[in-house]
């Protein structure tokens, strides 16, 4: 065969697979996104080998806990059982969703990002990242964050928005890991209302004052959020377009500071230290993190 065939044959081939590629892309512009990429490019592997996640389930027949299961299972590559940080997360969130009443066995996973940010899942799984992490100075300021997010999931706004989102694009059947994939990427789009967001900041606040946090933690952090110039940010990361810093976040921290000053609080706990030492307050309490009376 000369060197002219050959050339001929491989650029027939060619043609035929970018052909075949714009027709596969065409064909998915409308699907939800997935966040088996996002994730893969972060140089984790995703669990596959697994009876649940190949599961053929309808959509409209998933169960929230299940989803989250299943979620949790396919990302565990991102919990590193040993890791200080994943082991103080994981007491916060544990002791902050005690008595939530969706009853879900609330998980968290670190992602390797320098941008600050959370997001909230089906079935109590919440993401977030080390850029987090660094951005805050207390505890209270990491629990308004938690709590935000934890209020995503028992005010029923996760479970209602994949459902929707999934339902619209006409999805049927799929397996449960599919299934998790592509909530996992619809929530990490900033996809809430504003009336949900504002719903997600009430909960949080209030969870700063039922555990007699600092009141001042939600506005610290918003505040903190809205110092941040998002042209800093690193551009080529993958994430990027997925963690965006939610909208409005000083007029949010104007909110809350005010809210905060009228808080029914005569003493309340920061726990600067209790973040630096990453010690779970909820395990050690120091004295000199109580403020007031």
């Amino acid at each position: 065969m000369n060197v002219r065939l050959i050339s001929f044959l491989s650029l027939i081939i060619c043609g035929t697979l970018l052909s075949v590629a714009l027709a596969l892309f065409e064909a998915g512009q409308n699907l939800p996104p997935t966040a088996a990429p996002l994730f893969e490019l972060m140089g984790k592997p995703l669990k596959t080998a697994d009876a649940t996640l190949t599961r053929i389930l309808p959509i409209d027949d998933v169960d929230e806990a299940q989803l989250g299961n299943a979620i949790a299972l396919r990302y565990e590559a991102y919990r590193d059982k040993n890791d200080p940080d994943q082991i103080y997360l994981e007491n916060l969130v544990r002791n902050l969703s005690r008595d939530s009443e969706k009853g879900f066995d609330y998980r968290v996973f670190i992602l390797p990002y320098s941008s600050p940010n959370a997001a909230a899942a089906p079935g109590g799984v919440l993401f977030v990242t080390g850029g987090l992490l660094k951005m805050v100075e207390s505890e209270s300021e990491l629990v308004s964050v938690l709590g935000h997010e934890i209020g995503h999931v028992e005010l029923g706004h996760c479970m209602d928005l994949v459902r929707f989102q999934l339902l619209a694009e006409k999805m049927e059947a799929r397996p449960l890991g599919e299934i998790a994939d592509l909530a996992v990427g619809i929530m990490l789009l900033p996809s809430f209302s504003k009336t949900q967001e504002a719903d997600a900041d009430r909960y949080g606040f209030q969870m700063l004052i039922k555990e007699s946090y600092n009141p001042f933690g939600m506005a610290n952090a918003f505040e903190k959020l809205a110092a941040l110039d998002p042209d800093a940010m690193e551009s080529a990361n993958p994430l990027t377009e997925y963690f965006r810093s939610h909208p409005y976040s000083i007029l949010r921290a104007e909110r809350y500071r005010s809210e905060a000053t009228q808080a029914d609080l005569e003493r309340y706990y920061v726990g600067e230290r209790n973040l630096k030492e990453r010690i779970s307050r909820f395990d050690t309490e120091y004295p000199d993190e109580w403020l007031g009376e």
